[in-house]
């Protein structure tokens, strides 16, 4: 089925003649490197086409792997790189380098891949250095990224936040690690942090009593922010589908009288 709906697509680009490459390199859950390729192309009638064609898993994601990648693609699909118009990534350096991005390597071979800056890639760059400018804002996101990496790199402490959510709040959806290049998370890792308030604040109160860790206990103390600073930002309206107030934000006195893991939103 897969090589087919390919032979449609490459059909469909045949037909329609010209075509942009688009492309991006991610990281799985399983910490492997793969490259997504779509091709753009307008049909007859002005309609635009955007084909996903593929998860390509790599060894690495310098810029000769990732043209090796596009033009084995394009040769398992019958395509030439003389038809191909355009090219639009992310504004890494592997692939829209001045000198050796993946970029200029396909301009060498055909010079009418007019290259584009991804324009959802440039308005995330654009908000997250204007959020960056002002410091609650700031300090929320590095808050709550800083929560995600304690999470996401221990098993143990997400094992620990999966007993506490049966026992405290089994019917809240779970916390959504944050990633800041995606925006399409934040709000959804924001809102889990006001859902399981409660259960994150138990948690790292049981995770700074139980690790002997120093490095890991200074993140802890080392995520707290101000007090009140984020009660702004990460209260719920009235309405909301948790019923999140101000009193529910208040200071919890615990880890020694003074420790806020807070680093979630004192």
């Amino acid at each position: 089925m897969a090589l087919c709906i390919l032979g449609k697509v490459a059909s469909d680009i045949k037909t329609n003649k010209f075509f942009t490459i688009m492309a991006d390199e991610t990281t799985d859950k399983s910490n492997q490197e793969q490259v997504v390729l779509v091709f753009r192309h307008v049909d007859k009638d002005l309609n635009v086409h955007e084909d996903f064609v593929g998860f390509h898993r790599v060894h690495s994601i310098d810029a000769t792997t990732l043209t090796s990648v596009i033009e084995d693609t394009l040769l398992r699909m019958n395509l030439s790189l003389s038809q191909c118009r355009g090219q639009c990534y992310d504004g890494a350096s592997n692939m829209t380098g001045a000198k050796c991005g993946v970029a200029n390597n396909i301009l060498a071979k055909e010079m009418r891949a007019v290259v584009t800056h991804c324009y959802g890639h440039a308005l995330n760059l654009a908000v997250g250095d204007c959020v960056r400018q002002c410091k609650v804002l700031r300090n929320t996101m590095d808050t709550v990224h800083e929560v995600s990496k304690l999470m996401k790199y221990s098993p143990k402490r997400d094992s620990t936040l999966q007993t506490l959510k049966e026992e405290m709040s089994p019917d809240i959806p779970g916390f959504r690690v944050l990633c800041p290049t995606r925006w399409t998370v934040r709000a959804a890792s924001l809102r889990s942090v006001i859902d399981n308030y409660t259960v994150l604040q138990t948690l790292w109160d049981t995770c700074y009593e139980q690790t002997n860790d120093l490095d890991i206990r200074s993140r802890i103390v080392g995520s707290a922010v101000p007090d009140g600073e984020l009660r702004p930002l990460l209260w719920c309206p009235p309405g909301s589908h948790h019923p999140a107030t101000y009193r529910q934000l208040e200071p919890h006195p615990t880890i020694e009288g003074h420790v806020r893991i807070r680093g979630l939103l004192q």
